[in-house]
């Protein structure tokens, strides 16, 4: 949650608490889980389905660090694609040919499997 309650105070202002406990009561009645339970990191360690890992190097709301964390907790099938340049979300814009050419190839290997 630290990530989170540092992005509150960063992008509007707001004070962790009671702000993240009010998420957290929320993602409780409504998604099932607390939102401590939401880890990415404890997740992808439980998959077995193929995980492509797509981030950009230049993410100010989600550091690139941490696509290089959840790729090595993952105990699947994986692959990454960090594209240069790209901001949250932008990968597919940054570099449209690397980006689809990855998607497509990885969607390739696990769907067309004889």
């Amino acid at each position: 949650m630290g990530h989170f309650s540092s992005e509150l105070k960063l992008r509007f202002g707001l004070p962790a608490f009671p702000v993240m406990h009010m998420v957290d009561i929320v993602s409780r009645f409504k998604a099932g889980y607390s939102f401590r339970e939401a880890s990415a990191l404890r997740q992808v360690k439980k998959s077995e389905t193929p995980i492509l890992f797509i981030h950009g190097d230049m993410d100010d709301f989600v550091p690139v660090g941490m696509v290089y964390e959840l790729y090595e907790a993952a105990d699947c099938e994986k692959d990454i694609l960090v594209i240069r340049g790209a901001s949250h979300t932008e990968a597919k814009f940054a570099d449209p040919e690397s980006y689809y050419e990855k998607v497509f190839s990885f969607i390739d290997k696990y769907t067309n499997q004889e």
